[in-house]
């Protein structure tokens, strides 16, 4: 069950008239709201590559799936609630309908040990994504949204760790080395700047070019996102050195500015 609750978080209390022509804002949360609340296809996908270990499939199926569609629902509350006349409901429809024929088990990795690091690539994507939301909406003096940012990324952070936990217990029999290990990472950071963004953005500004967009996700990148935390969580599972780690960092960080993320 979800730690929290959308429905006790005060959107009421949201300052409706100056947040509204944020664009930029309303974009960023209408595509989280899409993503998030589409997890349980992710959950179908999970749930059949995962049969037959109980403990994973579940906490996919009573504590994973249940906290991600509270993000996105808590997300859509939002958006309804600063951006009424956009049509949720039916930009969702083709979003899901487009992206939901993509969803499929073919997109996984090879083996459940790999499948968990990419799993674990998405939920430090997320959680960062979150961690910087927060972060911006503190900037503009946003406590509505600061607070549910906060919620979703403590979840996501969360949800990391026992994907983590799911990694180890599979390669202790795959005993895959460093460079599978950088290669899987490498391969869903690629997948992860691609597909379900540009899809769900063609539906929420179906009039707007993709690529001035992710232009401006760059610059707000550069005020708010969280690189070291990022970096930190993308390298955890190779299990180097700090000395090691911490003399790759850098290294680490530019490669994710140069894939956009």
């Amino acid at each position: 069950m979800p730690k929290w609750d959308y429905r006790k978080i005060d959107y009421d209390a949201i300052d409706k008239e100056r947040i509204a022509p944020n664009d930029f804002l309303f974009k960023v949360v209408a595509i989280a709201s899409f993503i998030e609340i589409t997890s349980d296809l992710y959950e179908r996908n999970l749930v059949e590559f995962y049969a037959g270990d109980e403990a994973i499939v579940g906490w996919l199926e009573s504590t994973w799936e249940p906290e991600e569609i509270q993000h996105g629902k808590a997300l859509r509350r939002y958006v309804e609630t600063v951006w009424p006349e956009f049509d949720w409901e039916s930009a969702y429809a083709g979003f899901r309908k487009e992206y939901g024929a993509l969803c499929t088990l073919d997109e996984f990795q090879p083996t459940r040990a790999k499948e968990m690091l990419a799993r674990m690539v998405v939920e430090t994507g997320t959680s960062t994504l979150y961690r910087a939301m927060h972060d911006y909406a503190e900037s503009i003096d946003e406590p509505i949204l600061a607070e549910i940012a906060h919620n979703i990324h403590k979840d996501e952070v969360y949800h990391y760790e026992q994907f983590d936990r799911g990694f180890e217990k599979y390669n202790r029999e795959e005993k895959l080395g460093r460079g599978e290990i950088t290669k899987v990472i490498y391969a869903r950071l690629k997948m992860a700047n691609d597909e379900d963004i540009a899809i769900a953005h063609k539906y929420i500004a179906p009039d707007e070019d993709f690529e001035a967009f992710r232009l401006e996700t760059k610059e707000f990148a550069k005020k708010f996102y969280p690189y070291k935390m990022a970096v930190k969580m993308l390298m955890h599972p190779l299990h180097l050195h700090r000395h090691i780690e911490n003399a790759t960092a850098a290294t680490a960080q530019k490669a994710l500015q140069i894939l956009g993320i």
